[in-house]
């Protein structure tokens, strides 16, 4: 029996980084992905709404973001919509790991659904469907020929315009992520931001918790050798160990910043890691099978081997 799962971008990632670690095994899903230009965090929707739009948050009854506006739609059938960028650049928007975000179609999955390409009379009423998989093309032809649903082939102009729209969002995804990188400075100075910001930490273990790689029933940042209990501010060894494990296969799906109630941006300084291993290394987490980069021996094995040995040396990156 195979579970179906509807995955935005991230959540795709995250499902392909838990099966490199055997988490989860492909085999027995199908994934469904979809379209996905960014969500908004629900407080900050609400305070967005009633201060750029002029509208109760209650009064509203649906809201989306199409075609570069954040759109919503009240109660009394009213459509709204203002431009992303004037949102964003006021402070509003989407969570800062959607806009710095470029896995907007998930091709990873078995089928990559969404609006992005439905035009015409079409439009509200169907889903664009890209065939990713054997297994997705299985799953929809047993659909059709069930009668559950009914297909027909892409509008030419559908297909262009589903094109212009994800490289859209590339491009802003790009600019946002050579913003925000910026901001952090390089070497020591991005180093000491980190630390200052982390400073702040109450290890309340959400980052953990939620991060769809940490897995680890057994964690390192609980060994008292490595992190002393109740100490104020936490040492900053616990997020060195955090980006030690997690920043080679970190799929920015914001989770760790989300979380945190000190509101550390623990998304940010990872991703911001991660882009420059990717650089450096070639590897880009969460779109195959391909072992990440610290994942060249059996966690497990390689434990006891540094336990038995002393050595610190997993291998050398330069051989």
């Amino acid at each position: 029996m195979r579970l179906g799962v509807t995955v935005k971008g991230c959540d795709a990632m995250g499902i392909y980084e838990l099966a490199k670690r055997n988490q989860v095994n492909l085999d027995n899903l199908l994934l469904i992905g979809v379209n996905c230009g960014g969500s908004v965090s629900p407080v900050a929707a609400r305070r967005m709404i009633a201060a750029k739009f002029g509208v109760n948050p209650d009064d509203v009854v649906k809201e989306e973001i199409d075609k570069g506006q954040f759109i919503i739609q009240t109660k009394d059938g009213q459509h709204k919509g203002i431009s992303m960028d004037e949102l964003e650049e006021e402070g509003f928007g989407r969570r800062s790991n959607c806009r710095r975000c470029k896995m907007k179609v998930p091709r990873q999955a078995d089928l990559a659904c969404g609006n992005w390409g439905v035009i015409g009379e079409k439009a509200g009423k169907a889903t664009f469907v890209e065939v990713c998989s054997e297994k997705g093309a299985n799953l929809l032809d047993a659909a059709v020929k069930a009668g559950a649903i009914a297909s027909e082939p892409a509008n030419p102009k559908g297909i262009e315009i589903r094109g212009k729209v994800e490289n859209a969002m590339l491009k802003l995804g790009d600019k946002w992520r050579a913003k925000d990188f910026a901001a952090l400075g390089e070497g020591k100075e991005r180093l000491q931001k980190m630390m200052e910001d982390a400073s702040r930490c109450i290890k309340c273990y959400a980052c953990i918790e939620n991060c769809p790689i940490c897995y680890c029933v057994e964690c390192s940042t609980k060994k008292t050798y490595l992190v002393p209990p109740g100490e104020l501010p936490v040492p900053f060894m616990f997020h060195l160990i955090r980006f030690a494990h997690i920043a080679d296969s970190c799929v920015n799906c914001g989770q760790c910043e989300e979380n945190c109630p000190m509101e550390i941006a623990n998304s940010l300084y990872m991703h911001a890691l991660q882009t420059d291993m990717e650089k450096m290394f070639g590897h880009t987490p969460g779109v195959n099978m391909n072992l990440p980069i610290l994942a060249l021996v059996e966690e497990k094995a390689e434990r006891e081997r540094l336990s038995a040995t002393g050595s610190d040396q997993i291998f050398n990156v330069f051989e």
